[in-house]
């Protein structure tokens, strides 16, 4: 057969020991603080003109609609 790994019984490149428990809160915890961060970020100012552009073809659109009945 093939060179490759059984997947059944895993490889041991592959396989890793869990993290102590301290070292995942502390990982946890810095993720948390990552995405506050992130959250926080003002949203640019590019976006915003897409979104704008957006809901007003979504609004032509919608009165469109209403005027082919």
């Amino acid at each position: 057969m093939g060179t490759g790994s059984d997947p059944k019984r895993g490889d041991s490149a592959t396989m890793q020991a869990p993290l102590p428990v301290e070292l995942q809160g502390q990982i946890g915890q810095r993720l948390r603080e990552a995405y506050i961060e992130l959250i926080n970020e003002p949203v640019p100012d590019r976006f915003v003109a897409l979104l704008q552009q957006l809901k007003q073809r979504e609004e032509e659109s919608k009165e469109d609609s209403r005027d082919e009945k």
